[in-house]
């Protein structure tokens, strides 16, 4: 049972964090020189009045979930306060870096060390002009300021709608008996968020990083209840159908073409029947037709290689085509939410 007290808290903690991450936009927008305006052709854009309701609205709806008992309201996840502070101190000394590559002045410049011997080539980028790619401490450390920056404050409230099918999905059963996969956990945001809706559970995380993989446990804490290894999207490390549940979130428009099919249809081949898969990620064309806009620029002015062509495809056709049903979509802010049965 929720009370009004709950209710402030919860408000008032999200307000603080939309606010503390907006101040570090703004900011941010004025130490970065601007970037060229593109030379193509851009579809319809909402307003920032738009955008800021559309974001408080997702707020009220994770509450209204919460209030309903669907899952419980979100802990805060992250360092100790110094710890905070010094990352968001980081995130502004990285920033002439990012800068540099915005505009060109830097290029592969990526770490050669024994973490990135054998990984795949489309891993060792510098997506979003992050410093090192996903190769290093370094980058660990900063990444969930970037991506709650870039977002201002909405990153885990998205990620966190994957909980809602899976409240659904998970009704009668016990979750004791359930094995779940978080599929490119990166830092363990949305996989600390299934731990503490459902402990109960017992999770892996994969990813590729071990600099983030170590992030993530720092995140999530020791528990027998949650393990990470280090493993491929394209070539999970476990039996056909041994797994009622697989999440993953903001990775597939991170991944080319021919590898996110396959990385598709491993998640396919590992779920058991009656089991969900439940996707995270960006918007696609015409999901929400008047911010297609923002669908355009997104990859102009962040480094995503392989979004373009994410967007103009359907999370709905190409798990469709592996032979699981769609269960539920849900758009939110700039993520959709999409879930599928075997």
């Amino acid at each position: 049972m929720v009370s009004a007290l709950d209710r402030l808290s919860y408000a008032a903690r999200q307000t603080a964090r939309v606010a503390w991450y907006a101040g570090h936009y703004a900011a941010g927008r004025r130490l970065m020189k601007p970037m060229p305006k593109p030379d193509f052709a851009i579809g319809p854009t909402p307003g920032r009045a738009e955008l800021t309701a559309d974001m408080r609205a997702l707020f009220q709806r994770e509450w209204r979930d919460v209030a309903a008992g669907l899952f419980p309201a979100p802990r805060l996840l992250g360092p100790e306060p110094a710890e905070f502070l010094r990352r968001s101190l980081l995130y502004f000394r990285d920033l002439p870096q990012v800068d540099a590559r915005r505009h060109g002045a830097l290029d592969g410049e990526l770490p050669p060390g024994t973490q990135a011997d054998g990984l795949p080539d489309y891993y060792r980028q510098n997506f979003h002009f992050q410093s090192d790619g996903w190769l290093s401490d370094h980058s660990a450390a900063l990444y969930d300021t970037q991506v709650e920056v870039l977002f201002t404050g909405a990153a885990d409230v998205m990620r966190r709608r994957a909980l809602a099918p899976i409240a659904t999905w998970l009704a009668g059963r016990s979750q004791r008996d359930l094995r779940g996969l978080d599929v490119a956990c990166g830092t363990g945001r949305l996989l600390a968020a299934l731990h503490g809706a459902w402990p109960g559970l017992k999770l892996t995380g994969i990813d590729l990083s071990r600099p983030y993989l170590d992030e993530a446990r720092r995140l999530v804490g020791r528990t027998a209840r949650v393990k990470l290894d280090e493993a491929a999207a394209e070539a999970l490390p476990f039996a056909d159908a041994s797994l009622d549940l697989v999440v993953s979130s903001f990775l597939l428009h991170e991944l080319p073409k021919e590898i996110r099919a396959k990385a598709i249809a491993e998640m396919a081949r590992v779920v058991k029947p009656g089991g969900l898969v439940v996707i995270v990620d960006s918007l696609q064309k015409g999901d929400r037709p008047d911010w297609d806009g923002l669908l355009d620029l997104f990859p102009h002015y962040f480094h995503e290689p392989y979004y373009a062509e994410y967007t103009a495809g359907s999370l709905e056709e190409w798990f469709g085509a592996t032979g699981l049903r769609p269960v539920s979509s849900e758009n939110a802010f700039l993520s959709k939410i999409a879930a599928f049965t075997k």
